[in-house]
């Protein structure tokens, strides 16, 4: 049987891709740890996924941390990687796919950085998002790391001069792999379709030991590989659903709108509760946590954002007037949203916590000191279900980044899991 290690640059890469394989039978491990100590595997564990949490660090620290991922991986017998990319083509793109390819020590790597079902294609070598240029989308105004270019090849150059090779749906089956030098062949794809005959070229080709792209592809490797099969995991029911929204993508803000004309209480955490993490070790904490627990416990669906509160001052301005930089105040978000989760796990609510924004999942996971969980489903698209286990207890989380899924999916994970509740009641 065939082992395959999934490198993403933030955690719900990590999961959206996992999600993938457990939809085929497969059992899948997502893992924090980017120092991963492979000798933990477990003879079944067929499918690892990892999260180097590279998207914001240099072009030099991604690099370094992929390729020794890769390296250990390769010495522990993984002889398949699936290098994961942001399919807005946000982060370290270029160098990560050369660390792999070092890693590896390939020449050629096939890139399929496309998602039609997300509407995210890629035609003439160009990324587009819903139709536009990924440049001029959503992701070329994402205030942490905004895509500079649409054409993939420049965002690839723009780290690396590695050759670059652009692969038209009619040229699918005749590429020259054989190459002098390290090369990227970047595939165009507007459909499923040919995501698909993609898939059955590289497995024709014996071109599967390292492969690139994002979640969509992903979907295609059950014709790749032969993997070992498990007994899934299964949903619990909770009482509720609590939203912890770190993200402030155009996508995610439309998305709680939504929700919140739909049945949820909204409420929006302020400067200090949300960039401050120093305040939550004092007394005075206790009654902001009490108050908290009793108002999401008062209804069954609850977000918590991190936007900027009307007439107050936006976290721009804070940011310059304590010279905090925008990078610092997304871990700081994190961790504060991380300690709010722990709190109301600590006080007992029984909810599935939805997490929006990798950042977010993973200051609970450091707060809580877990480095692991195990995906159970998808709901609609882009939102994963998972879980944990702390303390002796099993927790639920959703996770979402902060620029995927449809403008209903808080509704949707609510009846999910009030499904699952009314199910077990029958």
């Amino acid at each position: 049987m065939d082992r395959l290690l999934i490198i993403a640059d933030d955690f719900t890469g990590a999961l959206d891709t996992g999600i993938q394989f457990t939809k085929m039978g497969i059992r899948a491990r997502i893992v924090t740890d980017y120092q991963y100590d492979f000798s933990q595997l477990r003879s079944g564990d067929a499918l690892l996924s990892v999260n180097t949490d590279t998207r914001p660090l240099s072009p030099e620290d991604a690099y370094q941390r992929v390729y020794e991922l890769a390296s250990n991986a390769r010495k522990a017998g993984f002889q398949h990687v699936y290098k994961k990319t942001d399919s807005g083509l946000r982060g370290n793109i270029g160098i990560e796919l050369k660390a792999v390819m070092d890693a590896y020590e390939q020449k050629s790597i096939a890139f399929i950085p496309a998602f039609p079902s997300m509407n995210r294609i890629t035609k003439d070598g160009i990324q587009y998002i819903d139709g536009v240029p990924v440049k001029e989308s959503v992701f070329g105004k994402d205030p942490f790391e905004p895509v500079d270019y649409s054409d993939i090849e420049e965002i690839i150059h723009a780290q690396t001069d590695i050759r670059v090779i652009k692969i038209a749906p009619k040229d699918y089956e005749n590429v020259r792999w054989e190459n002098e030098e390290q090369t990227i062949f970047l595939f165009d794809a507007e459909t499923d379709e040919e995501l698909l005959t993609i898939a059955r070229v590289l497995t024709q080709e014996k071109k599967t030991a390292i492969v690139a792209g994002c979640a969509g592809f992903a979907a295609n490797y059950n014709l790749m590989l032969d993997f070992e099969k498990g007994n899934p995991h299964f949903m619990q029911p909770s009482d509720g659903l609590l939203a912890l929204c770190g993200s402030v993508n155009q996508i995610t803000m439309n998305q709680m709108e939504y929700a919140e004309k739909h049945g949820f209480t909204r409420t929006h955490l302020g400067n200090e509760q949300k960039l401050n993490i120093s305040q939550y070790a004092s007394e005075e904490s206790n009654a902001f946590f009490e108050e908290l627990y009793h108002q999401i416990s008062g209804t069954d669906r609850y977000i918590l954002d991190t936007l900027d509160v009307p007439g107050k001052e936006t976290v721009k301005e804070f940011s310059e007037r304590t010279g905090i930089g925008l990078s610092d105040i997304r871990f700081r978000i994190a961790d504060c949203l991380g300690v709010i989760a722990m709190e109301m796990v600590e006080r007992g609510l029984n909810y599935t916590f939805s997490m929006t924004g990798g950042d977010t999942l993973m200051g609970f996971m450091h707060r809580i000191g877990n480095k692991e969980l195990v995906p159970i489903c998808e709901i609609g698209k882009g939102a994963v279900l998972s879980a944990m286990r702390w303390n002796g207890k099993r927790i639920q989380v959703i996770s979402k980044s902060g620029g995927f899924g449809e403008e209903d999916v808080f509704v949707q994970m609510y009846d999910t899991i009030s499904d699952c509740k009314e199910g077990v009641k029958g």
